[in-house]
């Protein structure tokens, strides 16, 4: 912990783990600004000089803007609890994660120092909020000047709006009632302890389009929900809402005896806002959506390791004494395939088997798929069952398909398609030209051209400036090399043959013509290496394979991604000339296209993974899993990490939200541990159901030799119910941070055997903050890697399909 951090965290620390900072300041608080400049000049000797002209005076205005009535809707990254959720928060302190770590210190409070934030986290109940009737979190809209207008009912900050903001921009207030606000806002002296920053690293959360340094700011609140009784009835459940105010231009109301001046509210910006419900029973909480998870489809039992692979439920065996055609669904069920309908050439309806490139298995190699030049030379057919496999020229139509509707691509491959004909060409020409000297490796020249210019820097000037001789005999011109009987097929064999291949793909590598040309095009390819605009429903052809509140893993396979990018790549071909070129481009271009997908994540996020001189990434057997569950939509920062068979994390290739409540994710290796967690920068704060925290290690040189943030013992704890503001009302629970921070430092103190110097921000966070929880999920393998908080295990099994034609 430190009071503020140096540099971003970025990938700095492990992935996992998490630093707490007291705050971030910047380096100019928010506000409008001027810089006068003077300047005197002078004229004769120091002692008696007189003034020349002056003095000069200058002076430059300007504005430091920060957010002040209003902010952005993604600089939220995180509520807890989330909005909407059900479930046992009592003892929880809400809290909501910022992506601008410089936020809540941004904007100064009169009469506070700069580590005073000026916004504050209120939980209140409907009662306790006057007016918006009509919003779930009772705000109301305004504009800034209607929100500024004196009101003998109500009091409103003494704000002043800086030069970027106007009276007619929108804004989000709520009127507390004065009883409630002094009951329930946090004091002046109280408010640097309920706001920090935080570090964590963000390689194993999704890439939400965000400035993702790894630094986030977090505001806590004071109070704990409002909940029903301990022995309530189920149904007893308490509505709580949340908002997010700023307190600037309320700074002489932040006292134990505020003075409203006869007024009967007082209005608040509301910068952002949730609700959420507080009952005795457990709801929609980590826990019990994870748990949830390891549930059969009739969520009556555990589900087996089969059932957590991404295929439809079969209701046939393939077991002996079950009929052979039976036997034969449930093999094609179990490898992961669909039935669906299919109407052959003729017109005649049928059904087909379709798989997608999500698999519970790993199919072996298809050979044709490389060379395929059209969807109909890669559907499969079973004569001794009359069925049909339309799996990979699914794929190859997929890839044409979503080709052809990006117009930007299809000019990139046009043109790159172009160069290489070029190219082709000019090896050719080179290859057969009687006009050049004999092959002779990489010193031959390459064109006419250069040929020239080595005959120039040869003994040809030397040759021209000696008298002529005079001809020896007649003179007549070299006949030309006879034309070959199959032009056609000569191009063809010089195109197939291994020294063009070689030429060709160094170019790639190195002629920047064609290497720029060839850049986005890779790129384009490496996003639908990794399924980027594929269709869901080609990715799950049955939602049966992915119920709600499920979890699926699966192997992608090579084959339907190698059809996918064989028919994105194909588009254009207008003879057997082109389908030959692009043959033999193919292979590098597959290749590089694989190396982009590899290192797409990295690139997105705006990292590395290594240093430049490791060379390109390398694209291995790629696995993922499915996420059905509001647990994507209530925690969008959800961390996924995977660890393979050696105990090193697994790069995370893919890692996005397909709806709200889906996320997919790819990693790059069959992981033998994968693990689902709270991410670190959104875990919760508050007591456990006894009122009671456990203390943590200091990380002092004296006293218990524990690592910082560690539990000192199972009998060190500390009652922070015993420190509450006094009120009549038992739900109205806010703590007094006045008592709580000394009687915690003292306790500290006694547990280390030394004394630890003031407690900060950074140091209650650490007393109060309750362990992200997390799930995982174990291969056959994977409880040589333990977890740290592991609530129930199952596997991403590597399975191995036969060649079933």
């Amino acid at each position: 912990m430190s009071p503020s951090p140096q540099h971003p965290a970025r990938d700095a620390i492990p992935v996992g783990d998490v630093e707490l900072h007291d705050h971030y300041l910047p380096a100019l608080p928010a506000g409008d600004y001027r810089i006068e400049a003077t300047h005197t000049l002078r004229t004769g000797a120091e002692g008696a000089a007189a003034t020349v002209g002056g003095p000069f005076r200058a002076v430059q205005r300007f504005t430091v803007r920060a957010p002040q009535v209003a902010v952005d809707a993604s600089a939220v990254l995180a509520r807890q609890p989330p909005d909407s959720a059900d479930g046992r928060f009592a003892e929880v302190l809400p809290h909501v994660v910022l992506g601008d770590p410089l936020l809540p210190w941004e904007r100064p409070l009169r009469g506070a120092d700069r580590t005073t934030p000026w916004l504050a986290l209120l939980v209140l109940t409907d009662d306790q909020i006057a007016g918006g009737t009509t919003a779930p979190a009772r705000s109301e809209p305004a504009t800034v000047g209607a929100f500024l207008a004196a009101d003998p009912d109500v009091l409103k900050p003494a704000l002043s709006p800086e030069a970027d903001i106007g009276q007619d921009d929108p804004c989000e207030t709520v009127r507390i009632p004065t009883a409630v606000f002094r009951q329930v806002v946090p004091r002046l002296d109280e408010l640097r302890y309920l706001a920090h920053c935080r570090g964590a690293n963000t390689g194993d959360r999704p890439v939400l389009g965000i400035e993702e340094d790894g630094l986030f700011s977090v505001v806590v609140a004071g109070r704990f929900p409002a909940a029903a009784p301990p022995g309530s009835p189920p149904e007893a459940r308490t509505k709580n809402i949340v908002h997010l105010v700023s307190l600037e231009g309320h700074e002489p109301l932040l006292g134990p005896d505020p003075d409203f001046r006869g007024r009967t509210s007082v209005a608040l910006l509301s910068l952002c806002r949730w609700t959420f419900w507080a009952h005795p029973d457990a709801g929609a909480h980590f826990r019990g959506l994870a748990e949830g998870l390891t549930r059969g489809t009739d969520r009556s039992r555990a589900a087996t390791r089969d059932e957590m692979r991404l295929r439809l439920p079969s209701p046939y065996q393939d077991t002996d004494g079950t009929p052979e055609a039976r036997r034969q669904v449930a093999r094609r069920i179990g490898a992961g395939y669909v039935p669906l309908p299919y109407r052959i050439r003729s017109g005649e309806r049928t059904f087909g088997w379709y798989r997608g490139p999500l698999t519970p298995v790993l199919p072996a190699a298809v050979d044709r798929v490389a060379t395929a030049g059209a969807a109909d030379s890669l559907l499969g057919y079973d004569p001794a069952w009359g069925s049909f496999d339309v799996s990979l020229a699914t794929a190859f139509e997929t890839g044409r398909a979503l080709a052809l509707a990006d117009s930007a691509y299809v000019r990139q491959l046009a043109a790159f398609k172009n160069a290489a004909r070029g190219l082709a060409d000019t090896l050719y020409h080179r290859a057969t030209s009687g006009h050049l000297p004999p092959d002779g490796g990489e010193e031959r020249p390459h064109t006419a051209r250069t040929a020239f210019a080595a005959l120039l820097d040869g003994p040809l000037l030397t040759t021209l400036g000696a008298v002529p001789a005079r001809p020896a005999g007649t003179w007549s011109p070299p006949a030309p090399d006879p034309a070959p009987d199959d032009p056609s097929g000569h191009l063809d064999a010089f195109l197939r043959s291994d020294a063009a291949r070689a030429a060709v793909t160094r170019a790639l590598d190195e002629d920047e013509g064609l290497r720029e040309r060839l850049a986005p095009v890779v790129d384009w390819l490496g996003g639908l290496v990794l399924l980027r605009a594929v269709p869901f429903s080609h990715l799950v052809p049955d939602g049966r394979m992915l119920p709600p509140e499920s979890l699926r893993f699966f192997h992608t396979d090579p084959n339907w991604t190698a059809a996918l990018v064989g028919g994105a790549l194909g588009i254009g071909a207008q003879s057997s000339r082109d389908t030959l070129q692009d043959q033999v481009v193919a292979e590098a271009v597959r290749r590089k296209a694989a190396e982009s997908a590899a290192a797409r994540r990295d690139v997105d996020r705006g990292v590395r993974s290594g240093p430049p001189d490791d060379g390109p990434a390398v694209l291995g057997p790629v696995t993922g899993l499915l996420l059905r569950s509001a647990l994507v939509s209530g925690w969008p920062n959800l961390a996924v990490r995977a660890v393979g068979a050696d105990g090193r994390p697994l790069p995370v290739l893919r890692m996005d939200h397909l709806s709200p409540t889906v996320l997919l994710c790819l990693f790059n290796g069959v992981p033998a541990t994968v693990e689902l967690a709270e991410p670190q920068e959104g875990f919760r704060f508050g007591v456990e159901d006894d009122g009671l925290i456990p203390l943590r290690s200091m990380g002092a040189d004296t006293g218990p030799q524990l690592p910082l943030g560690d539990q000192l013992g199972p009998d060190l704890t500390f009652r922070v119910l015993d420190h509450l503001r006094p009120s009549a009302d038992p739900a109205v629970r806010v703590l007094d941070l006045g008592s709580l921070v000394p009687a915690l430092s003292a306790a500290l103190n006694t547990a280390h055997g030394t004394a630890l110097g003031p407690l900060g921000p950074a140091d209650l966070a650490l007393q109060l903050v309750k362990v992200p929880e997390a799930i995982r999920f174990d291969g056959p393998d994977g409880d040589r890697f333990p977890a740290r908080e592991a609530l129930e295990t199952s596997e991403s099994p590597e399975t191995r399909e036969g060649d079933r034609g």
